[in-house]
């Protein structure tokens, strides 16, 4: 494409990204590197997602995965499971992606600043966290304690690992990994990332909880360490429900009263305990 259109400023209308960089990060695990096409700085909450398309191949929601202290380059990854995102795999180097965005209310970080933080994701559900890695390791002192627990199916399904060894060599994050299949190599812990909970130790009244992943695990995790007596209130969830149009029209999202996109996708467990229980809500 030799050309592209000049696009307005509105939030509601997607922008043109380059991929700079594309990383296979698991056999079904992308990366994408993006920057913008008119150079300016791309600012995003931790927590936030923006909707991404290849150009005619649908949009999709994908939290943002990249360092927020760092605007120029923007990182989204992504797991194929749909037309949207198989159309986003086959892109490579140099190719255009619009992105629409940033949406969604993010981590609660001034609450967390200078408290102890654990962070539980299972499976692709690290991604949503890793800007607040990023702020760990460029302000060390921003959390009293940053622990993460990580579960995945198997040790090919982790990601990013050579980032979260990194940072537990430089003792920023306390790191506990988890597989539910080990394969004969494994060395760690075997079973769900639940599991990896009653082995920690924390203050209850200055600790954190935020959490991504398969909801039934989030629900699980919640429970166990409001079992440790953390307070419901202690604990966030980042909810990865289908997402259409980004701004709480379409309700492909509804959740009940909320619409993810527009009322989460982070929510204080809390308020959507009582809907995480319900059938085919």
């Amino acid at each position: 494409m030799d050309h592209l259109p000049d696009f307005p400023e509105n939030p509601f209308i997607p922008k043109p990204f380059v991929i700079e960089e594309k990383k296979r990060e698991s056999p079904s695990v992308f990366s994408l590197y993006l920057r913008p096409i008119d150079q300016l700085p791309f600012y995003f909450l931790p927590g936030q997602f923006n909707m991404l398309s290849a150009i005619g191949g649908g949009e999709a929601a994908i939290s943002i995965a990249s360092d927020p202290t760092n605007p120029h380059i923007l990182i989204h990854t992504l797991r194929i499971v749909g037309n949207v995102t198989k159309a986003l795999s086959k892109l490579d180097k140099n190719d255009f992606v619009l992105v629409r965005g940033p949406y969604g209310r993010g981590w609660p970080i001034d609450l967390v600043k200078r408290k102890t933080l654990i962070l539980v994701a299972g499976g692709i559900g690290l991604p949503p966290l890793l800007p607040l890695l990023y702020i760990a390791q460029k302000n060390k002192g921003y959390f009293k304690n940053l622990i993460l627990l990580y579960g995945a199916r198997t040790k090919d399904d982790l990601l990013f690992m050579p980032l979260l060894y990194k940072l537990k060599a430089e003792q920023i994050i306390t790191l506990h990994v988890s597989v539910d299949r080990p394969s004969r190599d494994w060395k760690g812990q075997v079973g769900t990332v639940t599991a990896l909970i009653p082995s920690i130790s924390f203050d209850n009244k200055e600790t954190f909880v935020f959490s991504c992943g398969p909801e039934i695990m989030m629900r699980f995790m919640a429970r166990a360490f409001i079992q440790k007596n953390l307070p419901k209130e202690h604990i966030f969830f980042s909810m990865e429900r289908n997402m259409k149009c980004a701004i709480g029209i379409c309700g492909h999202c509804q959740l009940s009263p909320f619409f993810i996109c527009k009322d989460g996708p982070v929510f204080p467990y809390e308020k959507i305990e009582h809907l995480l229980t319900v059938e085919e809500l």
